[in-house]
């Protein structure tokens, strides 16, 4: 069970990314505040190539450099694909804002549930 909750909270990782890339391909008027301001900015980044190297390692036993290559691979390919079905699957309908935060979050709470059960 652990391992499930592991996988889900690096996918909801990777989509948080892919969220805010769909974010930032929009106009430069329909941008939410939040892109305005680097620090907080910067955390899809640090969720979509930084956080599911955590759930990767623990769940395949790797090195947590060779994983981190891994991810890289799997953020740009896969990415898009997981970012849709997230989106399709589980929209909130109050924008891509907040299904972000709802991704993140949920990746963490997973994350913390992973752990623990594990």
């Amino acid at each position: 069970m652990a391992t499930f909750f592991l996988i889900f909270s690096a996918i909801l990782f990777i989509a948080t990314f892919g969220i805010h890339m769909i974010i930032n391909t929009r106009s430069q008027f329909d941008k939410p505040m939040y892109t305005r301001d680097p620090f907080v900015s910067a955390i899809p980044w640090i969720s979509g190539l930084i956080l599911p190297v955590i759930p990767f390692t623990i769940v395949f036993e790797y090195h947590w450099l060779a994983i981190f290559f891994i991810n890289l691979a799997v953020v740009f390919v896969f990415g898009p694909i997981l970012t849709k079905g997230i989106i399709v699957r589980f929209a909130s309908g109050k924008g891509f804002g907040f299904d972000m935060m709802y991704s993140f979050f949920g990746g963490i709470i997973s994350l913390i549930i992973g752990l623990i059960a594990q």
